[in-house]
């Protein structure tokens, strides 16, 4: 397959590294991936600048892969080399592995799934992966388990998707379960923390977890019981509910608002 691989971390993070090392052994690996940490970006993409492109030479050197270091969001990355320089589309978009998860509504605020969005607009199978931080799973155990779980999808599922993947800190009896959940409910309390330096106040963003939604089939809970969770992720934001309910309120007489 021809894999086009993203991230938010940026171009020298080693769950990117590690995970088109590993793919690049059967499969045709093209990174496009930022200059610098691009964390929490979510969809953003770069208006009224022009963006830097540059060959990365770690992977043309030592792993044979063709990489673009791109100065700009993770959804520029995606966007970008899909629009203006792939030659011919790949078969499949992945984002990541992702220092850290993505859970719940962490898909809001994360570039991991931002950059693998573009993927999925362009028509693309796309994936999005993540590993929770203090994980004994390696980088490379990732890659390995999620390779013949995505050559699966693949191979049985024809129309265009976006799948939220994350890895938990152990495997539940060692060994790898791909399970599909629904979103959970995850906030952040004390989310940004006061310094003051020179008379000067500034904030950064902190807190701590509090999942409010960690219920049985929620990504959440797979995680925290050892195996990988599996979200499809869609594009249509309607609130179908709460239109229904709003067409009840105001429609007319004449069925028109």
């Amino acid at each position: 397959m021809n894999i086009l691989i993203l991230n938010d971390d940026g171009i020298a993070a080693e769950g990117l590294r590690l995970l088109a090392s590993h793919l690049a052994q059967r499969h045709s690996v093209t990174v496009a991936a930022p200059m610098h940490q691009q964390s929490g970006t979510s969809h953003a993409l770069t208006i009224g600048r022009a963006i830097e492109v540059c060959a990365d030479e770690y992977f043309d050197a030592y792993a044979a892969i063709r990489a673009w270091a791109i100065d700009g969001t993770p959804t520029d990355c995606g966007k970008l080399y899909l629009d203006a320089i792939a030659e011919e589309m790949p078969d499949v978009v992945l984002s990541g592995i992702n220092h850290g998860s993505n859970l719940g509504t962490d898909v809001i605020y994360s570039g991991t799934i931002g950059a693998a969005f573009e993927g999925f607009f362009h028509g693309i199978p796309s994936f999005a992966l993540s590993l929770i931080e203090g994980s004994n799973i390696t980088y490379v155990e990732a890659a390995a388990y999620f390779e013949p779980f995505m050559e699966k999808i693949m191979t049985e599922t024809k129309k265009p998707f976006l799948l939220n993947i994350n890895f938990p800190k152990e495997l539940a009896g060692g060994t790898p379960q791909f399970v599909f959940a629904r979103q959970g409910g995850r906030d952040y309390i004390n989310a940004f923390e006061r310094i003051e330096e020179n008379g000067r106040v500034h904030y950064k963003v902190a807190g701590e977890v509090s999942d409010t939604d960690k219920g049985a089939g929620t990504d959440i809970y797979a995680v925290e019981h050892g195996l990988i969770s599996v979200t499809p992720v869609g594009m249509d934001m309607t609130d179908y509910p709460l239109l229904e309910e709003c067409g009840r309120l105001f429609m007319k007489d004449e069925g028109r608002y």
